[in-house]
C-alpha cells in the first residue's frame, strides 16, 4: 500500500509536505512520534473520514477502525455494540470477547464499564468485523498493563493467523518493538 506526495494542512499548519511511504501488506505496522505529528490524522485519511488533501492515498476497503475513545453506543448493550458492524462474520462475538477477556459482559451496558472494558468491548468490535485492514489509534492506552499482558498476545496471534494489514498508533516502544514488523516514525513539521 503506497501513499505517494501525501501534503495535508490545518490553516496555517502543515502535518505533511509531499510524505510518502509504503505500509506492507499482512504486515502489523506502527506507527509513532511526538503529539501533533499526523498519527491519528494519516489514520483518518487512510479511512476516507478525512478527503481534504492532495497526493495519492489507496482507498481502503473493508476497514476495522478502533478510535482513541471506544465510541460505543450507550442505548445497546455490550453484544449489540459489536453486532452492529456487521450481520455476519466467520468469528462470533463470544470468540471477540474471549479475546479480549469480556466474556459474561455480552448484556452489559457501556454506563456499567470501566474505561478498560470499554475500549476492549471496542476491540472485539473490531476483531468482529474482520476487516481486512485494521486502523487502531492508540487502542491499548486505557486497558491496565496486567490486563494489556494477557491479551496483547491473543489480539495479534488473530492478525497474524488471518493475514490482516494492521497500523496502529501507540506511545509504548517496548509494545512496539514486541509486536511490529515495522515501525514508521513521523515528524513535526516546522512551517
Amino acid at each position: 500500500m503506497k501513499i505517494t506526495n501525501l501534503t495535508k494542512r490545518f490553516g496555517e499548519k502543515l502535518v505533511f509536505d509531499n510524505f510518502s511511504t509504503e505500509i506492507k501488506e499482512n504486515k502489523i505496522t506502527y506507527l509513532m512520534g511526538e503529539s501533533g505529528c499526523g498519527k491519528t490524522t494519516l489514520l483518518r485519511i487512510l479511512s476516507g473520514l478525512d478527503k481534504d488533501f492532495t497526493g495519492d492515498v489507496p482507498v481502503l476497503d473493508n476497514v476495522s477502525y478502533v478510535f482513541q475513545e471506544p465510541r460505543l453506543f450507550p442505548s445497546l448493550s455490550v453484544q449489540k455494540n459489536i453486532q452492529i458492524v456487521a450481520e455476519k462474520t466467520f468469528f462470533s462475538v463470544e470468540d471477540a470477547l474471549e479475546i479480549v477477556e469480556l466474556l459474561g459482559e455480552e448484556s452489559s451496558f457501556p454506563a456499567t464499564l470501566s474505561g478498560g472494558m470499554k475500549m476492549r468491548a471496542a476491540l472485539a468490535r473490531a476483531l468482529y468485523h474482520n476487516g481486512d485492514i485494521y486502523l487502531l489509534d492508540e487502542p491499548f492506552s486505557a486497558i491496565d498493563e496486567d490486563m494489556k499482558e494477557r491479551i496483547l498476545p491473543k489480539i495479534f496471534d488473530f492478525f497474524k493467523a488471518n493475514k490482516k494489514t494492521v497500523i496502529i498508533i501507540s506511545h509504548d516502544t517496548s509494545e512496539s518493538h514486541k509486536y511490529a514488523d515495522e515501525t514508521i516514525i513521523l515528524k513535526n513539521l516546522k512551517d
